[in-house]
């Protein structure tokens, strides 16, 4: 009898041990940054330090806490989404990033699922603002015709929204209608820009706008927002359908700031938080895609 109990706790516990052995979790964690969106916040330099070194390790902090062994981590920049396309289409990437127009044109809804997104302060939205002088009398988009117009360069989302703010008041886009477009690589510029009336009206983002109120509050008297389109933030984060650490890794984004090494590198690209984010949010950018193609369409 006793051969017979020291067999069935053999086994038991050789089965508890190879149940233990399939509940730890290990895997690559590799990301794909578009860096056109993200330059504004950072340095290239900045963001290779930050990707590579700051963020691999404290991935690899946070995910031991999990109980999971993160074996590898990689952090790659696209100036081309079609680069990034391609990359994820071969299996390198588990993790997208770039504006969330961008990844609705160039990924199906079925090979991503749920990610993060940066938000600001509170878990509030970074919508998408457009500011115009307050001292100009521009009341409406229909006030906007011959003015000087204000964009951060490369934005496509800021563009289509403001081609389609015209489209709809004129059946006309923007590009013919003002008296000039400013491209700024940096978007505290457009505020300043207005500020001092070397433009009319000017799109940006809410932290910016808020950074440079409170950096010189009579902003707020001479610039006022006549629209906004609302988006989570600049980019959207999104991860592989099929990705086997999916729910571990969006555990870990929520919990980032909490740690100094997460707050650190949050604070780089001007995000104090990071939120859950659906795939559903792309909906959003769809609608306006779609009514830009249609306008567009109709004009002629």
């Amino acid at each position: 009898m006793n051969w017979v109990l020291i067999a069935l706790l053999s086994n038991g516990i050789m089965c508890l041990a190879h149940s233990e052995e399939q509940e730890a979790k290990s895997g690559r964690v590799n990301m794909g940054l578009y860096t056109k969106s993200i330059t504004e916040q950072a340095s290239i330099s900045d963001i290779e330090i930050s990707m590579n070194f700051w963020v691999k390790d404290a991935l690899a902090f946070e995910a031991r806490k999990a109980g999971i062994e993160i074996q590898s981590t990689g952090a790659f920049l696209y100036e081309s989404m079609q680069d990034m396309r391609a990359d994820f289409d071969h299996g390198k990437l588990d993790i997208i990033v770039a504006p969330p127009l961008l990844i609705s044109r160039y990924f199906k809804r079925d090979e991503i699922t749920d990610g993060f997104s940066g938000m600001l302060e509170g878990r509030k939205p970074d919508n998408l603002l457009l500011i115009v002088r307050t001292e100009s009398n521009i009341q409406s988009i229909r006030d906007l015709r011959g003015e000087r117009i204000a964009m951060l360069e490369g934005d496509e989302l800021a563009e289509m929204y403001m081609d389609t703010l015209f489209l709809r008041t004129f059946k006309q886009g923007y590009k013919n209608m003002v008296a000039s477009i400013q491209q700024q690589t940096k978007a505290n510029r457009i505020v300043l820009d207005l500020y001092f009336n070397k433009a009319d009206a000017g799109l940006v983002y809410v932290n910016s706008y808020q950074v440079m109120s409170e950096l010189n509050p009579d902003i707020k008297n001479k610039v006022k927002i006549l629209d906004t389109f609302e988006v989570r933030s600049k980019n959207y984060s999104y991860i592989r359908k099929g990705y086997p650490l999916a729910n571990e890794m969006r555990q870990i984004a929520l919990s980032f700031y909490k740690s100094a090494r997460g707050k650190q590198i949050l604070d780089i690209y001007k995000t104090p938080e990071l939120d859950f984010l659906k795939v559903d949010e792309l909906d959003t950018v769809d609608q306006l895609d779609r009514e830009h193609a249609r306008l567009m369409a109709g004009k002629n």
